[in-house]
């Protein structure tokens, strides 16, 4: 609990600095222009989940899904024109999304059995764990004899 409260922090703290940096470019935007709105959109379904976004640009999108038990997720853009979109599905889990620069689009989806590239549009359309059935690593072949010979023997279920 102590390094996911102290990656957490970090995470922020980044964060804000970077945003203080960030600010000093504003200036560069010409009388009368605006800059585009960021977005972000955080879904989650369980216990203790943690999810932190940091947006310091203009025109950035950013969501995080998460399913499960105390995962924890963090996404920092740091740029203009970035697209960012992290899944997590299970426990226990730990990611964390770094984007510096401009144009860029990086989909990572998560869970106990390893992780993986997905499109950033999955977490605007992603609201149950069906939904991304398609896009999660599988459990392993092995994984499954095994439960098959323990449910052979009486001591496992099917």
């Amino acid at each position: 609990m102590k390094n996911r409260i102290l990656f957490v922090s970090a995470v922020l703290l980044a964060g804000l600095s970077a945003a203080g940096v960030a600010e000093a470019d504003e200036g560069r935007v010409r009388a009368g222009q605006l800059r585009a709105a960021n977005a972000s959109v955080t879904v989650q379904a369980g216990r203790g989940n943690a999810a932190g976004i940091v947006q310091s640009g203009a025109a950035n999108t950013a969501g995080i899904v998460q399913f499960g038990r105390d995962n924890t997720g963090t996404i920092t853009q740091i740029g203009s024109n970035n697209g960012a979109c992290l899944v997590q599905s299970g426990r226990n889990l730990d990611a964390a999304i770094l984007q510096v620069g401009n144009n860029q689009s990086t989909g990572l989806i998560q869970n106990r059995w390893g992780s993986g590239e997905i499109p950033v549009e999955v977490c605007q359309t992603a609201t149950t764990r069906q939904d991304l059935a398609a896009y999660a690593p599988q459990r392993p072949e092995d994984s499954f004899r095994f439960r098959a010979r323990l449910v052979a023997r009486g001591r496992g279920e099917p």
